[in-house]
């Protein structure tokens, strides 16, 4: 049954050359997170898709029954999507989205990765508690803070206003799996985090780039950015930046 989408929530799609990326949004999130990239990846001749993962976009109650697995498959068809038009193939995440796109550069070879305000680890306790509560308060969704909100609505940012604990957990699983993997990580990464983030996912990109195994590898920390960089101040900037690593490794730009 079609469900009813969020304003704004639409996944995307721009045909342009032969150059191609796929642009993932975040935890409660959409692919308008990630929509000023791709008008400005298209507007300099490149190809782009945004998936809207499972359950984003509609309702809590639709997220609840969704995981990393449901993601995961949505992301792979919006690679294969991409396959039919491009040649050579850039994936950049935020947040959740760039746990997914490590997660497809463990397991596949692209032109070029980048990774946008990416858990690497979670807090101890935060992961804790996850594993504890998630099997027993799987329909349980936790608010987020004031803070969050108030930047939400700053940004007219468009997402849920709270966290389902269920899906949360198997994030939690699958930031786990990479970790131990990142290694495996060998095309060309940018990695890119806002300084003004929490220090945990500070810590994560400093994690990420440390630990995979890529020659050519980018740590970019924005002095003025939250962990939605894409809505901050320095929005233009990013777009510019990843411009750059995608013509510096392609053959084709």
């Amino acid at each position: 049954m079609f469900k009813k989408l969020m304003p704004g929530a639409k996944p995307f799609f721009y045909e342009r050359g032969k150059v191609g990326c796929l642009l993932c949004h975040g935890y409660t999130g959409t692919p308008d997170e990630v929509h000023g990239i791709g008008k400005y990846l298209a507007e300099k001749g490149i190809t782009t898709i945004a998936p809207l993962l499972p359950g984003h976009g509609t309702t809590l109650d639709e997220l609840i029954k969704t995981n990393t697995d449901d993601w995961s498959k949505e992301y792979s068809y919006a690679f294969n999507w991409l396959k039919e038009y491009c040649e050579e193939f850039f994936v950049c995440g935020l947040s959740l989205g760039g746990v997914l796109t490590l997660r497809f550069a463990i397991e596949n070879e692209v032109n070029g990765i980048i990774s946008m305000a990416t858990p690497a680890k979670f807090k101890f306790h935060q992961g804790l508690l996850l594993s504890l509560i998630a099997p027993i308060l799987r329909n349980f969704a936790i608010k987020k803070s004031k803070e969050e909100l108030k930047g939400q609505e700053k940004y007219n940012i468009i997402c849920y206003d709270k966290y389902p604990i269920w899906p949360a957990n198997s994030i939690r699983k699958l930031v786990k799996r990479n970790q131990f993997q990142l290694k495996d990580i060998t095309d060309p990464i940018l990695i890119i985090q806002g300084s003004l983030d929490e220090n945990w996912l500070k810590e994560s990109a400093k994690i990420i780039y440390d630990r995979v195994s890529s020659k050519d590898k980018e740590l970019v920390f924005l002095e003025k950015s939250p962990h939605s960089l894409t809505h901050g101040s320095e929005k233009e900037l990013v777009n510019e930046i990843i411009y750059n690593f995608i013509k510096k490794n392609s053959k084709l730009i």
